[in-house]
């Protein structure tokens, strides 16, 4: 059985931020507007909303959101992040994947986005314009 999943466009533009290993995740971050945070055993990584980013830091700006609609535990799901990676994948188009405990956020260059929603349509994923 083929995968289709509800699929919604984010609207702001996304920044991905490398901040020193041990550096201190700014109060911003902890409240308000989505963003995510991960600390590795070398880095500290945020992605957030371009008009939040730090200043200062090694980053990378003009990244769109694809949030994939979930009725639930999307741990639990297989496939999800496969079915909408290998159509990318086979087009040569880069994303950076985060997940939630409900939901998946698929994030593309801004250059991609065109192209990667035409292939996503394509291989059946629908795009809505709220959370349904």
């Amino acid at each position: 059985m083929e995968m289709k999943l509800k699929i919604i466009m984010l609207e702001d533009k996304f920044s991905i931020n490398k901040l020193p290993q041990f550096g201190e995740i700014p109060v911003i971050f902890t409240k308000g507007d989505m963003c995510f945070t991960s600390r590795t055993d070398d880095e500290l990584t945020i992605i957030c909303p371009e008009f939040m980013a730090p200043n200062n830091v090694q980053q990378e700006v003009g990244w769109r959101c694809l949030k994939v609609l979930s009725d639930g535990n999307i741990a639990k799901e297989v496939g999800v992040i496969a079915t909408i990676a290998q159509p990318l994948a086979d087009a040569s188009i880069p994303l950076c994947c985060i997940t939630s405990f409900s939901n998946v956020f698929i994030f593309l260059m801004e250059e991609h986005l065109v192209k990667a929603v035409h292939l996503l349509q394509q291989a059946g994923h629908e795009f809505v314009h709220k959370e349904e």
